[in-house]
């Protein structure tokens, strides 16, 4: 498996080293471990795996690179994906956030058994921990969360002006981007990019969207529970 990695870096233009090739191995065998008794993920080939979780993550590299210096959250975080490996590779400090509680309890035994002594996972929900921890990252994530415009919304009170979210989608609709860019405009995002590329051996398309904190939100943030999903602001 870590040579069919380093040959995707490679191909992507990842700058990963072994070490930490070996370390995201290292957490998708726990993943996988776990999952036998706790539902983490339905990718249970481990090929298939190494691509779709591993790969997957690290293709946010670049992206994750442009961010300040600073705290990294990762939004939704499930198995721990994208966060861990992103972790790994660029030895920021990190949250990550799910509310689920046993994937958290899961994620944090992963963060003790690899030694990641600056990351940890928290179990509450976005709009409320939010609350507490207004601008202290400079870096976001989330992938196959949440509708887009829903997602600008959770995000933007965490992040320091300056800050990127970087958000991974499959094949989001004209509509939904829209959508999307109207919710990035009122909760002070500009757009710093869009991207794409397929994965390989047919296993998926990814489209990239990078958001810089560039302004005030013209809402207070965050809004009650619940009421992102109920009344998205696009």
């Amino acid at each position: 498996m870590l040579s069919r990695l380093t040959s995707y870096c490679k191909e992507y233009s990842l700058s990963v080293t072994d070490i930490e090739l070996r370390k995201c191995i290292q957490h998708l065998d726990l993943v996988l471990e776990t999952n036998k008794t706790t539902n983490l993920t339905r990718i249970l080939n481990v090929e298939d795996a190494a691509v779709l979780h591993i790969l997957d993550s690290l293709v946010l590299l670049p992206y994750i690179n442009k961010a300040p210096e600073g705290a990294l959250l990762d939004m939704g975080t499930g198995a721990g994906f994208p966060g861990i490996p992103l972790t790994i590779t660029t030895h920021r400090k990190a949250t990550y956030i799910d509310s689920v509680g046993k994937k958290v309890d899961a994620v944090n035994s992963f963060v003790h058994a690899l030694g990641l002594k600056h990351a940890h996972a928290v179990h509450d929900r976005l709009e409320e921990y939010a609350r507490s921890h207004k601008k202290q990252f400079s870096v976001v994530t989330a992938r196959a969360l949440a509708p887009l415009p829903i997602l600008v919304e959770y995000a933007a009170p965490y992040l320091r002006d300056g800050g990127l979210f970087v958000i991974t989608k499959g094949n989001p609709s004209d509509e939904e981007l829209a959508s999307g860019m109207s919710a990035a405009k009122i909760c002070g995002f500009t757009l710093l990019l869009n991207d794409a590329i397929d994965l390989p051996e047919g296993l998926g398309h990814r489209e990239f969207i990078v958001l810089k904190k560039s302004h005030p939100a013209s809402v207070s943030l965050p809004r009650a529970n619940g009421v992102a999903k109920k009344n998205p602001l696009a």
